[in-house]
């Protein structure tokens, strides 16, 4: 029988524990807590998307790109669609068509670029309970992207803001995991046609 040193038995040892940590800790995976500083969005391509859908309580809006100009309308939300129907009510618009308002040039552009930069701080929490907490389900805002066949090709939750300035907390729809941001994107998604326009500039009509 051969005789095994004792630091191979230690090496041995050390390996299997390690092992045993790796497997158990899963270090590979994403923690709550743990400095992540990756991308929300790795793989969004913007230049896909042609209409946006924003939805934040009894407000909301939609924006559609035509003839390289976006444009801005009002959006009814499922919260106002419960209140009329509570109400037994329903809101017409003026002459029964929606108003379409001209978004200044490059301002939705300047937008998404801010989306794509925007990196995730930490994981906030895992547990679908506390999605009210962070304010990322049908409470928070709601963004929703569509391409031009029509398709959604993004939805997710836009949270409360975080405990640092400018911080904010972001859920991807159909995944349980809060992440804590680097941006507070509601100063970017306006739910109101008059977020998206400036007081000042001439609304323009599209015909």
């Amino acid at each position: 029988m051969k005789y095994i040193s004792r630091p191979y038995i230690y090496l041995g040892l050390a390996i299997t524990a390690g092992l045993a940590v790796w497997f158990l800790e899963k270090p590979a995976a994403e923690k709550t807590g743990d400095v992540l500083n990756k991308p929300f969005f790795q793989n969004l391509d913007i230049s896909k998307i042609t209409a946006i859908e924003i939805e934040h309580l009894l407000n909301g809006v939609k924006l559609k790109l035509e003839k390289g100009a976006w444009w801005v309308a009002p959006l009814k939300t499922k919260f106002q669609e419960n209140l009329e129907k509570a109400e037994d009510r329903r809101q017409k618009t003026e002459n029964g068509e929606q108003k379409w308002e001209k978004v200044p040039e490059g301002k939705v552009d300047t937008v998404l670029d801010i989306l794509l930069d925007t990196r995730i701080v930490s994981m906030a929490g895992s547990n679908p309970e506390f999605h009210g907490y962070f304010e990322v389900n049908p409470v928070g805002e709601q963004i929703r992207f569509y391409d031009a066949e029509g398709k959604l090709t993004e939805h997710f939750f836009i949270g409360k803001a975080g405990g640092v300035f400018m911080e904010g907390y972001l859920r991807k729809e159909g995944e349980n995991e809060v992440y804590l941001a680097n941006k507070f994107l509601r100063a970017y998604f306006p739910a109101t046609v008059d977020g998206w326009i400036p007081q000042q500039n001439d609304k323009k009509t599209a015909p």
